[in-house]
């Protein structure tokens, strides 16, 4: 139990520490930056699941918040004020709904894991989208035209992470070979079913008329 507890604890971590990485591949535009936190989010709810996806999400965005620069533009609790705040809290959420989303195949294959992943980064933009609207119009002064003007890269933002997201599905066998066969708990997480095991025959049924042997 302790294990377990211990290898999804590394597995939130190491997507948490990717989703930091994601925010340092930026390509600055106005309004707001094109990163990949957006992008390691979704990817995080397809291959530890819809739950431990979303506590990498959580992990992140907490440690912004108590101060640690890991977002686009530092961190700390006057956060709430930056128009990108809304994508972070939507990747909490986005990250759960590509998890779950999955969960309704039976495989994790190309075309499901882009539609999944495609999914939950709908879920990111729409609630970011309407929080960076709000702060525009209210902590920035903006009117409603122009915070609405903001949203325009919108678009380009999300075929970045769509383009990231179409290569992973399209790599992803191999990157399962290199970091490793998908344990059990795992693949339940994603509702795929387990693979099944063969029954141990009995040694003291004789197989060919299924009787017991005498011992």
């Amino acid at each position: 139990m302790k294990n377990e507890l211990l290898k999804r604890f590394i597995r939130i971590s190491y997507f948490a520490m990717l989703t930091v990485i994601g925010a340092l591949v930026r390509y600055n535009i106005e309004p707001l930056p094109i990163t990949l936190q957006a992008f390691f989010a979704v990817l995080g709810g397809i291959i530890i699941g819809a739950f431990d996806g979303a506590a990498a999400q959580l992990l992140y965005f907490i440690l912004g918040m108590i101060g640690l620069p890991v977002f686009a533009y530092g961190g700390g609790y006057t956060y709430i004020f930056e128009p990108t705040l809304g994508y972070l809290i939507g990747m909490i959420g986005g990250a759960y709904v590509t998890g779950i989303t999955l969960r309704r195949f039976k495989t994790l294959k190309f075309p499901t894991m882009f539609v999944c992943g495609i999914i939950g980064l709908a879920v990111i933009y729409v609630f970011g989208g309407a929080y960076q609207l709000i702060i525009f119009m209210t902590a920035r002064g903006f009117s409603f035209a122009a915070a609405a003007g903001t949203l325009l890269y919108l678009p380009l933002s999300f075929a970045v992470q769509a383009v990231a997201l179409l290569i992973a599905s399209l790599i992803y066998p191999k990157v399962k070979t290199m970091i490793g066969s998908i344990n059990k708990e795992n693949i339940k997480d994603n509702g795929m079913p387990l693979p099944p095991n063969p029954k141990q025959p009995d040694p003291t049924v004789n197989s060919r008329y299924g009787q017991k042997k005498r011992v």
